[in-house]
């Protein structure tokens, strides 16, 4: 994404980067306890970019779905609904003397929004079931036994059903939350973290 920018952009960019990251790795090991005030400055500034970039999202969604609603394409009555609700809900936050905490938001969100959350964690189930027939091959005994794990983590985890379960299952899918899957959670995040700290000095050197 650097090629297109003149050598000079590009490492200064790289620098900023490795100046902010290594601040950032200072201050949470400890190695430079006073940096937290320039640490959590770089938060704000981080809070900043992603509204700005939320903003930006937001203005091409609309005019992506705009430009579908002019020009009449398949499912336009979908984008122009889209639209309608997203200026709807703007207009309201907006407009309320009290903004998100305003009780129109307040309705908005418990009546429309949770709702459809809930609708689609209802949904997580029949997507998981589907991916595991056409991904897991049920056939091989690994394949069962991930599928099995989730179905009983699922089951466990859901309120409807988890005041009905004996205590013995309950106890066994938090203990596979808090030990295995959360053991091999972070074994996945930390070798996320090292390969983009891999691919970032890779991508250093090769921009120098």
């Amino acid at each position: 994404m650097f090629r297109t920018h003149s050598i000079w952009t590009n490492r200064i960019g790289l620098l900023t980067a490795t100046v902010a990251a290594l601040l950032v790795l200072a201050d949470r090991t400890g190695l430079w306890p006073g940096l937290r005030d320039y640490t959590n400055v770089q938060y704000t500034w981080v809070l900043l970019l992603g509204a700005f970039a939320l903003l930006l999202g937001i203005g091409n969604v609309a005019w992506n779905h705009l430009r579908r609603v002019r020009q009449g394409e398949e499912e336009w009555v979908l984008s122009l609904l889209l639209l309608l609700v997203m200026f709807a809900v703007l207009a309201a936050g907006l407009l309320s003397p009290n903004g998100t905490t305003s009780p129109l938001m307040e309705w908005i969100f418990d009546s429309i929004i949770a709702p459809a959350q809930a609708s689609l964690f209802a949904l997580t189930a029949f997507f998981l079931i589907a991916a595991a027939y056409y991904f897991l091959r049920l056939n091989h005994p690994g394949g069962i036994w991930i599928v099995l794990a989730t179905v009983v983590i699922l089951v466990a985890q859901t309120p409807l059903t988890r005041n009905n379960l004996p205590a013995v299952l309950i106890n066994f899918a938090d203990w596979l939350l808090v030990w295995p899957v959360m053991a091999a959670l972070r074994g996945a995040l930390l070798g996320a973290g090292l390969a983009a700290v891999l691919a970032g000095a890779r991508l250093y050197m090769r921009n120098r």
